[in-house]
């Protein structure tokens, strides 16, 4: 199924009507590619988290529409309409692990295919293939989900979302908190799911080095506006309207800026470390030949 989503002129208005009524997207037209790895970034307020609960209809439009694999959601939708669109499309929230209740960790897992009516049967199995492509081992299915470490309680929490086999996972912030190696495990995970599951992966964060490391495609808000849709490389490729987005660059660019300052010739700001690595031997190699 074409994992396509697209916004046309979606505006949303918290407490409309009221006199504290407040626009947090305005007129949003964006595409975002089906099968594409999804960045979306800007400041504290900027409307990311409330842009990607359209997608799933937790948030429905003011005004405008939205079309996910082929269904409309307009200010007109109903609910009883969503159920089948919410299965489609998973969403992990900022620390997913305060959602989990259950007594065990396979019983976690399994609520959302039974919330949608699967069999008991069937939604066991959903859970142990979850609990697979996240890396869990099957001996903790029976262990209660609060003795497990951090990182082990958010992957139980990202199964129970895998479970019910959407085909586009939202992650808003899914690395908060975490150690670093919690950290690299989590987006290491979530390029899987795009590489070997196919997944339309659509990631919010702060973190720009994940951006540049894990994202094909970024998009930019700003004050409830897409102000800018592209590459990394394009994204990122001039600093100072990076810093006036109040967006930081990722850390290879900003040490190269850094570098640039002082005096290197760095011909490009390169936006990885090992691009970082090569630039510099370039400029070192190529200061050799001339002596």
């Amino acid at each position: 199924m074409d994992q396509t989503i697209n916004f046309k002129q979606v505006t949303h208005t918290y407490q409309a009507g009221t006199p504290f009524a407040q626009n947090a997207l305005s007129q949003v037209s964006v595409t975002i590619a089906g099968g594409s790895f999804t960045a979306i970034i800007g400041h504290t307020g900027s409307g990311k988290s409330t842009l990607v609960q359209h997608i799933n209809a937790l948030l429905k439009p003011t005004a405008g529409e939205i079309k996910v694999s082929g269904r409309t959601i307009t200010p007109a939708t109903t609910n009883k309409n969503l159920k089948q669109l919410r299965k489609h499309v998973g969403m992990v929230f900022q620390f997913p692990e305060k959602q989990l209740f259950e007594e065990t960790v396979i019983k976690d897992i399994m609520f959302g295919p039974k919330n949608y009516g699967v069999s008991d049967e069937e939604a066991r199995l959903d859970a142990k293939q979850a609990m697979g492509l996240v890396g869990l081992d099957g001996s903790l299915q029976d262990k209660s989900p609060f003795d497990l470490s951090g990182g082990q309680m958010r992957r139980v929490a990202i199964a129970g979302v895998l479970a019910m086999k959407p085909e586009i996972l939202i992650l808003d912030e899914p690395t908060a908190g975490l150690d670093p190696r919690g950290h690299k495990e989590i987006m290491d995970l979530a390029e899987k799911l795009h590489q070997q599951q196919g997944m339309t992966i659509i990631l919010v964060t702060h973190q720009m080095d994940d951006v540049v490391d894990y994202a094909s495609d970024v998009i930019v808000m700003d004050q409830g506006k897409v102000v800018k849709h592209g590459e990394p490389k394009d994204i990122f490729s001039d600093p100072e309207w990076v810093y006036d987005m109040h967006l930081d660059l990722p850390s290879a660019a900003e040490f190269a800026c850094r570098l640039i300052t002082a005096g290197v010739p760095l011909k490009t700001i390169p936006l990885t470390i090992d691009k970082l690595a090569d630039a510099i031997v370039g400029v070192i190699q190529g200061g050799q030949s001339h002596e």
